[in-house]
């Protein structure tokens, strides 16, 4: 016979209920820094154009992202209580035509190792295997995918310096470490990004086959693999286009106008998805003067994409 699980206190319960209650949906504007060190093509133009759902932010992910934010601050404390001068916390970043986007955790002045350079402070936490990794071998090769996000904050705001924080979450333990600008590296990553924005349909899969563990915990997964259609919306329509000036705008060719965040996921009835966004559909018919496009599902079943003018109008 199973166990009788313990039943969950009151109090408990009703915090729980309570941080979910706070809870939402988030999405980025555009692509996100963090992303830049995505290994995969076409998790990043997935996630760019919001194919799948957008992440819910459980109480347990408020709770850690709370956490993150606190340890923050108390990364910077630790240099303000040394006689560092600290300030520009969430100074934005942009590039892409603004579609490239973060914010950066500070700017420090009267580091000991360099008391008249300023340099971008980039904050991080991570249980011990991370950190040991880092510790060890730097930042670099440790966790890659910072050494991504923060070169683009350099490249961005044309300071050569950043001074990398990482405390261990399990003992306290602190790693701290300058890194030099690399031009190279961080011109070659907002290209890599440009060039990803700007592909009219996804790029090919990192991933041969589903359950490569490179996947596994990939959020576009079941879009990529066709598993789930698309989100209906202008980002997954074929007459949108991200625009590379200004300030991370979009244009829609079927209707001559450029497109607000909003727009953007409300979408119309004259949206036309990508055809490569509907993964393994046979397209079998279309209609110029309906605006229609018919597909085969690998299932077999019929699926109309579009609506006629009058209805979009």
């Amino acid at each position: 016979m199973a166990p009788i699980p313990r039943p969950t206190p009151s109090t408990l319960r009703a915090v729980h209920e309570a941080l979910a209650a706070s809870g939402d949906e988030w999405e980025s504007v555009g692509v996100p820094a963090g992303d830049i060190g995505v290994e995969c093509d076409r998790a990043i133009w997935l996630s760019f154009r919001r194919a799948s759902a957008p992440e819910v932010i459980t109480w347990q992910k408020r709770r850690i992202f709370e956490r993150g934010n606190i340890e923050e601050e108390r990364l910077l404390d630790l240099l303000r209580m040394v006689g560092v001068t600290v300030w520009g916390e969430q100074d934005r970043v942009r590039a892409a035509g603004g579609h490239l986007r973060g914010k950066i955790d500070g700017r420090a002045l009267g580091l000991l190792e360099a008391p008249s350079k300023e340099h971008i402070v980039e904050c991080k936490s991570a249980k011990q295997e991370v950190f040991r990794k880092v510790a060890k071998e730097g930042v670099k090769k440790g966790k890659p995918e910072h050494y991504a996000t923060f070169q683009f904050y350099m490249h961005g705001l044309g300071i050569d310096r950043v001074y990398y924080m990482m405390s261990n979450k399990n003992d306290e333990g602190l790693h701290f470490e300058r890194v030099p600008y690399d031009a190279e590296f961080a011109m070659r990553q907002v290209a890599r990004i440009e060039r990803i924005i700007n592909m009219p349909e996804p790029p090919s899969r990192l991933c041969s086959k589903r359950d490569d563990f490179r996947g596994m915990f990939c959020r576009q997964a079941e879009v990529c693999w066709g598993e789930v259609r698309a989100r209906v919306h202008c980002r997954s329509c074929l007459h949108s286009t991200p625009l590379m000036d200004g300030n991370a705008g979009w244009d829609c060719s079927r209707w001559q106008k450029p497109l607000g965040l909003s727009e953007q996921d409300e979408g119309c009835p004259a949206h036309l998805y990508i055809p490569s966004m509907l993964v393994g559909y046979e397209q079998i018919d279309c209609s110029e003067e309906e605006e229609t496009i018919t597909y085969r599902s690998p299932t077999g079943d019929i699926y109309v994409d579009g609506a006629t003018q009058e209805d979009a109008a």
